[in-house]
């Protein structure tokens, strides 16, 4: 099945993100804007607040993606699992079952892997965490060609592939561990995990091409959807600014404001894209694939959160028990 038709049978998903980062949007561009009418009233009050004005407008700014933050944890976190799960079930019979609602089949599908969202939380985190050490292991692989003319910058841009891909692998490792759930394969989410973070290893070349590809497109379209936004704020703002202060003041603010519109359509609509295009490749590629138990070793003395993972896989208790002693107190970065 093609990315095309993925992300076609998968609509409501990204019609759901859509509409909470346009609504966050929104909200945040009602905030920014009173935040700023108080910013310029104390200023106009009070001569000597300069600096509390521009830490009013820092401290607004900063609010906002705090607030993004505790939005896609709290609130689109099990929207993007269950995206996962509905691909990975589209991956795997090329169709979901019928008289169910995506969204609900998704939740429902993610209570029965792995017992409740916040066990898949802790997995996803930890895959996260394993897969950056593992990739700054193989980046130090190659940098034993830095004596070659040119590898340094080859390098740099490997590494910028490798650290944008990142945010991606652990969401095709979770649609790994749902794939072997609906295989019936009985063994615990953290065995699932630590195979699935061994197959990536084995086959991250292939992998990596495809993150090539989307580092492309997410630079393509941010870079686009910023210059097509802050051009027309900051024509706007020097058509109401009164003189050359307050024109460049508006000017920061158009940055600001286009910044946001960037990030609430890259949150909507690129990283669904991305991640369909990941999870597709990342399914693809270890198809009748093994795990490799040599290079699982390699990864057990490469990776600390890999060990702590491949320990938990050995535990003899439920994959919900096990996770209560692990660290959740920071989520995997969004994608």
């Amino acid at each position: 099945m093609s990315i095309l038709q993925l992300l076609t049978k998968t609509l409501p998903f990204i019609f759901f993100r859509i509409a909470v980062y346009g609504i966050f949007a929104l909200v945040s561009f009602i905030f920014l804007g009173i935040m700023l009418g108080v910013s310029i009233f104390l200023f106009n009050m009070f001569e000597f607040a300069a600096g509390f004005f521009i830490f009013i407008i820092l401290l607004s700014f900063f609010s906002v993606l705090a607030g993004l933050r505790f939005l896609e944890r709290y609130v689109l976190y099990m929207v993007k699992v269950g995206h996962i799960s509905v691909l990975t079930e589209l991956l795997r019979n090329g169709e979901v079952p019928d008289g169910k609602g995506q969204l609900s089949y998704g939740k429902e599908q993610v209570v029965n892997h792995f017992g409740s969202a916040n066990v898949c939380f802790v997995v996803d985190k930890l895959v996260y965490r394993a897969v950056r050490q593992i990739q700054r292991w193989l980046f130090r692989i190659g940098n034993y060609f830095s004596f070659m003319p040119g590898a340094k910058n080859i390098m740099a841009i490997v590494s910028r592939v490798m650290n944008i891909s990142l945010r991606y692998i652990d969401e095709a490792v979770l649609s790994y561990i749902m794939l072997r759930k609906k295989e019936g394969e009985e063994e615990t989410v953290w065995k699932s995990a630590c195979d699935g973070v061994v197959m990536y290893a084995q086959g991250w070349k292939k992998v990596l091409t495809t993150a090539a590809g989307l580092v492309v497109f997410i630079y393509i379209l941010n870079i686009t959807v910023f210059l097509v936004t802050v051009f027309p704020l900051m024509a706007l703002g020097s058509a109401v600014a009164d003189n050359n202060e307050a024109a460049s003041f508006l000017g920061f603010l158009a940055v600001v404001a286009a910044y946001v519109i960037t990030t609430a359509v890259k949150r909507a609509l690129i990283d669904p894209i991305c991640t369909v295009a990941m999870i597709r490749s990342y399914q693809i590629n270890i198809r009748d694939m093994e795990p490799s138990i040599d290079l699982q070793q390699k990864l057990l003395n490469v990776s600390s959160k890999f060990k702590e993972m491949f320990k938990k896989s050995k535990e003899k208790e439920t994959p919900s028990k096990s996770v209560k002693e692990a660290d959740v107190s920071d989520p995997p970065p969004s994608t």
